[in-house]
């Protein structure tokens, strides 16, 4: 019985069998990657179905499936249900990640499954305190709570009542019956900004309030997060650069060589469209709704507010998340964040004539392959990229690293004029599948990338 164990794992190393179930206790010490020196190199898909409490406990786990020699890393699938209060296990396993730094910051496509739910962060600190000052009526909330209407101020009030008595029968709201005698109440300091306190206390909630107050947590963070991208700071790591259409124009310029390694740093210049055509819009819509597996709010919407005389199209249909929904726009694809089914029907209108949709998408994808959503008028002229589907794009990749405080100078106007720091992004030509790793240029400092690097070069 004792080796058991260590036959059924030759089995599955060699090919014999393709499934393996461990528990906790066997946890440690069991290699089940995929070796280059085993016959079965196939790609590990390495499900858990119940996170421990311990990250420790959980890296050890994962450890299992991804280790040194492999032929292929694994794919990690982590389970857990929708109750709100379990995402604290998720988000503390997500921080410890983080803080190792290899699985989920170099690399924005590495372990997303858990990255995505690292909470405790200084983003989820500051979400919480919004959340508590719109509960405790101190401040607005920046999003309208999960079942409520912003037309309708009786149901956020109502909402806000329940969210107090919630939060007080769990001991994070206190003092209203003792001091105030109303609803009114305060939270404490050090529970302000405490988000695994939180997540914890969410445990001891009905399921209905529960979702709901995580939903409200989520929403105002995914609203951080967003304000924090388009301002250019939030760190993603490297970050894929997606479009439609890559081109490399022209020939890369050497900008360096390094005297003792001869390796070149290059500026590439390329073109990307990231317009979605009416007919690519359609197909995606057709194949959603395929099977019947689409949502009766699966479709084209259009904006109820006039931007620049004209109003916006979009196409939405519902993602994996419950009242969820991806959107994709004509002039820049499908965006970053999903949308809630309140704020889309908040903002938008579904369109029930499809030849007004098309005539309204059409319009818009022209437009914004000549001009950003700034209008014709906009001070940057060319240099602004919102809302513009064909934009060009500069990567100073090879040796960066031997520049970098160089960079850092070359750049260093153009980045304290509008608040950003560099990033590093990744690019993939679709002709010769050539990918670029490296740092993005504004298209306004490529002068001075160029004249700034001249004194490294060997040769006039």
């Amino acid at each position: 019985m004792e080796m058991v164990n260590m036959h059924e794992k030759k089995l599955f190393l060699d090919a014999n069998k393709f499934v393996a179930i461990i528990s906790e206790a066997g946890s440690a010490g069991f290699s089940l990657h995929a070796d280059r020196r085993v016959i079965n190199q196939k790609r590990r898909v390495h499900i858990t179905l119940e996170l421990p409490w311990s990250a420790d406990k959980a890296i050890q786990q994962f450890g299992r499936t991804h280790r040194s020699n492999q032929a292929s890393a694994p794919e990690y699938r982590v389970l857990f249900s929708n109750l709100g209060g379990e995402r604290r296990f998720a988000s503390v396993v997500a921080k410890r990640l983080e803080s190792l730094g290899a699985l989920t910051r170099g690399d924005r496509r590495a372990g997303p499954s858990l990255s995505a739910y690292n909470y405790d962060s200084s983003y989820g600190k500051r979400a919480l305190m919004i959340m508590y000052e719109g509960i405790l009526e101190q401040d607005s909330l920046p999003v309208v709570p999960p079942g409520c209407l912003s037309d309708n101020p009786v149901t956020i009030n109502e909402f806000i009542m329940e969210a107090k008595s919630a939060l007080l029968s769990v001991g994070i709201v206190k003092g209203y019956e003792e001091h105030f005698g109303s609803l009114s109440g305060y939270i404490s300091d050090n529970d302000m900004q405490d988000v695994r306190r939180f997540l914890n206390r969410l445990l001891g909630l009905p399921p209905d309030i529960q979702n709901r107050l995580f939903e409200l947590f989520a929403s105002i963070f995914d609203h951080l997060i967003q304000d924090a991208r388009i301002e250019g700071n939030l760190d993603t790591g490297i970050v894929d650069m997606k479009a439609n259409v890559v081109e490399l124009q022209g020939t890369p310029k050497t900008v360096y060589i390094d005297p003792v390694t001869g390796a070149s740093t290059v500026l590439f210049t390329f073109i990307l469209d990231r317009g979605t055509t009416w007919q690519l819009a359609t197909s995606m819509l057709n194949e959603k709704q395929k099977g019947g597996l689409g949502s009766v709010n699966d479709g084209f919407y259009e904006s109820k507010r006039e931007w620049l005389g004209r109003r916006h199209f979009i196409l939405a249909f519902e993602s994996s998340v419950s009242n969820m929904y991806k959107i994709v726009r004509p002039t820049v694809g499908e965006s970053f964040r999903d949308m809630h089914l309140s704020e889309l029907k908040r903002k938008y209108k579904k369109v029930s004539c499809l030849k007004n949709a098309q005539k309204g998408w059409e319009v818009e994808y022209n437009v914004s392959s000549k001009q950003c959503m700034h209008g014709p008028k906009r001070k940057l002229g060319n240099f602004c990229t919102v809302g513009r589907s064909r934009q060009e794009v500069n990567i100073l990749g090879g040796a960066i690293l031997p520049l970098w405080r160089a960079i850092e100078k070359a750049l260093s106007n153009q980045l304290r004029r509008n608040h950003r720091r560099l990033r590093v992004v990744r690019i993939e030509t679709y002709a010769d599948n050539q990918h670029i790793v490296g740092v993005l240029v504004p298209n306004a400092a490529v002068k001075s990338v160029l004249q700034g690097f001249s004194f490294y070069l060997p040769y006039p």
